[in-house]
């Protein structure tokens, strides 16, 4: 048996790598924790699925008794506390870091970031970046976020995970047709 481990990106700019350490149970809490997998942080990346924006491991020894963590660590190998432990199942999965918010066509209220045209009309494969505010601002656009398009419905074809805390500037655009429109959204 093998289980897939996914876990959304930490949105941090100097995140390096994620650890993964795996226990064996004992009596339903995890035994002694062994290390793992250490995966680059590398947006886009061979741990990294684009579609569903989370990176993934596939333990080949794996299975649904064992426990699992995982950290981040940025370039200066300093470490987020681990994640709480978990088992894998169909219907589990790993908890998000603390502090990261989901953006995406209703975030906050329903279909405030959709892109539309000036009619309203919804506009399909528009691309959208998100940045910090104080990224954009200081035209610093390499420290890009997050990126996706448009559906049919002007709605975000996946969602982009973002830092609470932070204003952060979303930007629509489709070359020959529309914008660059911007919004801004502050992240509580």
């Amino acid at each position: 048996m093998s289980v897939r481990l996914t876990w959304l990106p930490n949105t941090e700019s100097d995140i390096d790598h994620y650890e993964w350490q795996r226990a064996d149970d004992a009596d339903h809490r995890p035994g002694t924790w062994a290390d793992l997998v250490s995966i680059p942080h590398t947006i886009p990346g061979p741990n990294y699925d684009v579609i569903s924006n989370r990176f993934f491991y596939v333990d080949a020894a794996g299975d649904t008794t064992k426990w699992y963590r995982m950290r981040a660590l940025d370039l200066d190998f300093n470490a987020s506390g681990w994640s709480d432990p978990f088992q894998p199942s169909e219907s589990t999965t790993p908890p998000p870091f603390p502090n990261t918010v989901i953006l995406y066509e209703d975030y906050d209220v329903p279909n405030a970031l959709q892109a539309t045209d000036p009619d309203g009309a919804p506009i399909t494969d528009a691309q959208i970046r998100v940045w910090k505010k104080i990224d954009f601002d200081l035209q610093n656009f390499e420290a890009v976020v997050g990126v996706t398009t448009t559906t049919a419905t002007g709605g975000w074809h996946q969602p982009i995970t973002v830092e609470a805390g932070f204003t952060y500037v979303i930007q629509f655009f489709k070359p020959g047709y529309f914008g660059p429109n911007t919004a801004e959204v502050v992240v509580p």
